[in-house]
């Protein structure tokens, strides 16, 4: 997105939402910042950074500290990169206005149905948070959870890669492949990963990793557009509208939400830490935190199994995996100690 529709959107925000005139400045400038800090492309691989900043930016609020809106408004640049290229919009005029348009224009488009559907989706979304609250939209009792027992195995295969130097620190093993393989097939490895491997997959496939307001930011900063389409009016409004209620809750004070929890309050024994979470690997769930929680216990060990029955054609599709080659080395060690236990 160019930087003049940046800023058309963050000012259309900032002056929506009554911000200060020193506030509005901050926002408006964090919004651009990112083309200032070298880490292009931002379309596309910039979600860890984007819930990094969100929640950044709602820790900075609890403290009135300026610069929380300057940390949403850099937030807010890489969603909207993923939604929108480089387009010149005149003034905020052309952003959204109109709900019936809105949807009108969605009807209008050559869209496959499945995609018409996934567009409408997102606008019923936005549309029910804009219009009656973000309560009337999310249960205080849905959360964030991982996709499926799979992406546990992955996830503790990126913690291993990135402990190996601590595991093994002979680099002789480290930069041969062969050692390395050797090595991840080893008892020593086994060993040194087998109590976490077995905690981190209970914990990860039991228990969600975030719940309650923070689940539902989460959710909306991760909403993207559905592939290969691209209808820059309806990616405009919906960007405008994303940034619009991302910006609205994040910078809210507590009576603005009807629940109480650590994204209302400020908290320090429930801070979440965002830089462990793989968002690639988790979904919105929307069920109560303990039915879900029940239902994968009851159906743990079946999905191991249908994990391990998997395995083969997962192996099969490696080279187009978009993994190292050490992750690629790690991840059957971790399949041994599964089929071993």
């Amino acid at each position: 997105m160019l930087r003049s529709t940046h800023k058309i959107i963050a000012e259309a925000i900032a002056d929506q939402l009554g911000f200060s005139p020193e506030n509005a400045f901050i926002f408006v400038d964090g919004t651009l910042g990112p083309d200032t800090h070298g880490d292009f492309p931002h379309k596309t691989g910039k979600n860890s950074k984007i819930l990094q900043k969100i929640e950044k930016a709602r820790q900075l609020f609890f403290l009135n500290d300026e610069y929380a809106y300057g940390e949403l408004g850099n937030a807010l640049h890489y969603i909207q990169d993923k939604w929108v290229d480089d387009i010149k919009i005149e003034n905020e005029t052309n952003l959204a206005n109109d709900d019936n348009h809105f949807l009108e224009k969605i009807n209008q488009a050559q869209f496959p149905e499945n995609v018409k559907q996934e567009y409408h989706n997102i606008a019923d979304t936005l549309l029910k948070i804009k219009n009656t609250g973000l309560d009337s939209w999310f249960n205080h009792q849905w959360g964030v959870w991982h996709i499926d027992y799979a992406s546990c195995v992955y996830v503790f295969a990126d913690i291993v890669e990135m402990m190996l130097p601590t595991l093994q620190p002979d680099t002789s093993v480290l930069n041969d492949k062969t050692k390395l393989e050797q090595y991840v097939q080893s008892d020593a490895f086994m060993k040194a990963t087998k109590q976490g491997f077995q905690g981190s997959l209970v914990t990860n496939y039991l228990d969600p990793k975030i719940t309650g307001y923070t689940a539902a930011m989460f959710t909306l900063a991760l909403i993207k557009p559905p592939p290969n389409q691209d209808n820059i009016e309806i990616n405009l409004q919906i960007t405008y509208r994303l940034s619009q209620e991302i910006t609205r809750y994040t910078l809210a004070k507590p009576e603005k939400f009807k629940h109480q929890d650590n994204w209302t309050h400020k908290n320090e024994t429930q801070q979440i830490r965002i830089g462990l979470l793989k968002p690639q690997y988790l979904t919105l769930i929307q069920q109560p935190i303990d039915e879900i929680h029940n239902e994968r216990l009851n159906n743990f060990y079946g999905e191991k199994q249908r994990f391990l029955d998997a395995w083969p054609s997962i192996q099969k599709a490696y080279p187009s995996i978009q993994r190292s080659d050490t992750w690629k080395i790690i991840l059957p060690g971790l399949i041994k100690i599964l089929e071993t236990n």
